[in-house]
């Protein structure tokens, strides 16, 4: 396991979320594009999601991560199955990842404007890229709820909720 104190259950929860969300979504709705509310479709929040757990994937060897590695208008974009089997993958990697050091330090390579091409390179670890992800996906989780919702599907009451927003509730509870 991690030296740091993640668990590979707590990674696997956002893994399971996204299985049980794409389980439940037909490849029309998948594409459907909500103008002007969004501007992107279910699939393509999704294929940016997966993006992300990829690109960390294949940066460990040489100890980059370039974030702005992407695979825009991939399947995986327009078909919820092959968004499933690359969470299948994304499942086994994190099950093989997590027995290794966490503290493995990472360069990290990303954009940080959206007015000129400016990319930026920061130090990180392995572990901490585990919880961004994961974190991240989240995020765009709580969009996919909503995308859901306006397509009038539903999903689980924990889908998109952040952990600390979820203790916060059953604290309050």
């Amino acid at each position: 396991m991690f030296k740091r104190d993640i668990e590979l259950a707590s990674l696997l929860e956002t893994v399971n979320q996204a299985k049980s969300f794409l389980f439940g979504m037909n490849s029309e709705n998948y594409q459907t594009v909500l103008t002007p509310h969004f501007a992107s479709s279910a699939g393509a929040h999704m294929r940016h999601i997966i993006d992300h757990y990829l690109a960390l994937q294949d940066g460990i060897a040489d100890g980059v991560i370039n974030y702005n590695k992407r695979n825009r208008h991939s399947n995986v974009e327009s078909c919820p199955t092959t968004a499933l089997n690359a969470w299948d993958g994304i499942e086994r990697w994190l099950n093989e990842v997590s027995q290794t050091d966490g503290d493995v330090p990472l360069s990290i390579v990303c954009e940080t404007s959206v007015n000129e091409t400016k990319n930026t390179q920061t130090q990180s670890t392995l572990a901490r890229e585990l919880v961004f992800v994961s974190s991240h996906a989240i995020h765009h989780f709580s969009l996919l709820a909503v995308i859901s919702s306006l397509l009038g599907d539903q999903t689980e009451s924990s889908f998109g909720v952040a952990p600390s927003t979820a203790t916060y509730i059953r604290q309050q509870a």
